[in-house]
């Protein structure tokens, strides 16, 4: 009987000590993996890696599913450059785990907040929310030789491509209610046309946005995913 609960000590302790060890490697690849995405994209990142035992990721060099969050990341939009207030990003099966440079996941599904005032940045104009979907563009316009500021105000939706889309559009200019032509109201659209686009990670597509008071958050998917042009 002795024999036998010495038995099942050591065995409850082989154990404990593998688990452990298992659960130290995990977490030293958790700690490398978000140091690299904070050297690429600034921030904080917080990375929890799936599967178990983990030591059998370094075999099969397939990683079963991976949470990511970053806070403050940086995104740039051709010259400009913002700061995203929080990015959450869910990944299945990524492999190979030992070369992220060359890394593909077979679905990675984001979530992207950024506040009003960094969309303003990366945009190139200054954006806010009116009400409900509904949201708030200055710009300006040349009538009659002179360069007039205006304020656009839309419902505001997303396409796949990261192309933002103002319907059911209605300006205003300074110090001026009356009704304005069909011709300003489109004059303001394409001015600002050229700068209404998010920018579009390589493998992703665009799935819809939510609106609130302080912030605007898209989602992202995308199969097949070359996740080392995020690393």
């Amino acid at each position: 009987m002795k024999r036998s609960w010495i038995a099942v000590v050591v065995v409850v302790a082989l154990a404990a000590a593998v688990i452990g060890g298992d659960q130290l490697l995990r977490i030293h690849v958790e700690s490398q993996i978000g140091q690299q995405i904070e050297s690429q994209h600034g921030g904080a990142a917080d990375v929890r890696l799936g599967g178990w035992p983990f030591a059998l990721v370094g075999l099969t060099k397939r990683l079963p599913d991976a949470q990511v969050s970053v806070v403050d990341a940086e995104v740039a939009n051709e010259a400009r450059k913002a700061t995203v207030e929080r990015v959450d990003i869910a990944v299945t099966g990524l492999s190979p785990i030992d070369d992220l440079g060359r890394a593909n996941a077979e679905r990675l599904d984001a979530t992207a907040s950024i506040t009003w005032n960094q969309l303003s940045v990366l945009l190139g104009f200054p954006i806010s929310r009116v009400h409900d979907d509904r949201i708030s563009a200055k710009t300006s316009v040349e009538i009659m030789q002179r360069v007039i500021p205006i304020e656009l105000q839309a419902e505001l939706s997303l396409q796949a491509d990261g192309a933002l889309v103002l319907d059911n559009p209605s300006v205003a200019l300074a110090d001026y209610t009356l009704p304005l032509p069909s011709t300003i109201v489109q004059l303001a659209l394409d001015q600002l046309a050229p700068d209404l686009q998010l920018p579009t990670p390589a493998g992703l597509s665009y799935q819809g946005l939510s609106i609130g008071a302080d912030t605007i958050s898209v989602r992202l998917t995308g199969q097949n995913v070359a996740v080392g042009d995020f690393m």
